[in-house]
């Protein structure tokens, strides 16, 4: 039996190249592919003292000009996502988002849904 895996995006320093590649490669994922966000996405500071990282916030689907967030997609092995949600800190809340490929803009990437686990910012 094969072990329960997530898809995640990553837009910031998880990235490959990134600050903290080193966690995602601790927690064994596998690089899927570029992807992006649906429009409807956007990045922004943590806050006005912390801008160095930055956090996944949805934006209004009636805004005049949709953004969307680049970045990859790992398949991370489920186990691991306490670890992964603890570096994150309680600046970060594990949820949903719908990407897209970012060349064809199709709604599938690596042949699978589009849907995937992404680290938002957290309400305050």
């Amino acid at each position: 039996m094969g072990r329960a895996t997530v898809r995640l995006f990553v837009y910031g320093s998880l990235k490959r190249g990134g600050r903290h590649h080193d966690e995602l490669q601790a927690a064994g994922a596998t690089f899927l592919g570029e992807a992006e966000t649906v429009p409807g996405y956007r990045l922004e500071a943590l806050n006005a003292t912390e801008t160095e990282y930055l956090a996944l916030v949805s934006t209004p689907t009636t805004a005049a000009a949709p953004q969307v967030v680049s970045g990859e997609l790992f398949e991370v092995p489920e186990s691991q996502l306490p670890a992964l949600d603890a570096f994150e800190g309680e600046a970060y809340s594990r949820g949903v988002v719908e990407l897209r490929d970012p060349r064809t803009r199709a709604l599938a990437i690596a042949g699978a849904s589009a849907e995937s686990l992404a680290y938002f910012k957290k309400a305050r």
